[in-house]
């Protein structure tokens, strides 16, 4: 049985065994450990999880029967758990010892907040760590708006407020960390942020960036027509149009090259990026 509150950690998997005994490892290093700890195997072709094969005592591991994108997947895991605080890690990133044990704390002196959120340290295949700690101390709706500060290995969610919004939306494969924050911020308020970077999020691992970068944005689209009356009503008319100009200005500045140039053509097409206080 899960004590009453308790943590929840869910870790989404799809042929990740390259990474994902660190990401475990992480895990069960933890200072304050969880309290149940579920692996969803997105449908990995055979012979492609051979990690989960014999997962060490406390680990489950759920596995579907066909790959539906990882919102599913986390969506699935939040299902087969019971805890009051759900931490999603992704299958290629990792915890610094203290992250859970932080989380728990600031949620307990926040308890009004849906959510906590963390400060990161990006994680190169050199094994550089970068860290990038300048983000709100508390998360509001129209900052969340206008900038992507969370990755969804650095998330704890309250359990009531994740169902009371819906969850993660099955459909959403890429942006639905953005996706899921906006309508919890709208429904429950801010964020409160662990600053430590106790977050190692793994950049690089892309066979093709460009095709990412077109992914990307095809999904902002998506997302922002789903939220475009929560954004216009934050930022004004024209605020979700703007928010797409953003993403395309932060496409062009990753891409570079001729890539680049095609996108920031098409962000100059829909008016000024949508930035702090609403321009930019």
């Amino acid at each position: 049985m899960t004590p009453p509150g308790g943590i929840a950690v869910v870790i989404p998997f799809h042929r990740a065994d390259r990474w994902f005994p660190e990401a475990l490892a992480s895990v069960l290093a933890q200072t304050r450990p969880p309290d149940e700890i579920v692996v969803v195997d997105d449908a990995s072709p055979p012979g492609e999880a051979r990690t989960l094969e014999a997962p060490p005592a406390g680990v489950r591991v759920v596995r579907l029967p066909r790959n539906g994108g990882v919102s599913r997947a986390r969506q699935a895991g939040t299902e087969a758990t019971t805890a009051e605080l759900v931490a999603y890690l992704d299958a290629d990133d990792r915890w610094e010892p203290r992250y859970l044990e932080e989380a728990e704390k600031l949620l307990a002196a926040h308890p009004d907040a849906p959510a906590a959120y963390g400060a990161i340290a990006k994680w190169y295949p050199d094994g550089r760590l970068v860290p990038y700690t300048d983000k709100p101390a508390l998360l509001d709706l129209r900052e969340a708006i206008v900038q992507s500060h969370l990755v969804p290995s650095g998330l704890v969610v309250r359990r009531p407020a994740l169902k009371a919004v819906g969850g993660w939306r099955p459909e959403r494969a890429i942006v639905e960390d953005w996706d899921l924050t906006v309508r919890l911020l709208e429904r429950f308020g801010a964020f409160p942020l662990i600053p430590e970077p106790l977050v190692h999020y793994r950049v690089g691992n892309e066979a093709s960036m460009n095709a990412r970068h077109l992914r990307m944005l095809r999904a902002w689209a998506r997302t922002l027509r789903q939220n475009r009356a929560l954004v216009d009503r934050e930022y004004g008319p024209g605020a979700a149009r703007r928010r797409g100009a953003k993403a395309l200005a932060d496409r062009r500045d990753r891409a570079g090259g001729v890539l680049g140039a095609c996108f920031g053509f098409a962000a100059r097409l829909r008016g000024p990026p949508l930035g702090p206080g609403g321009a930019r």
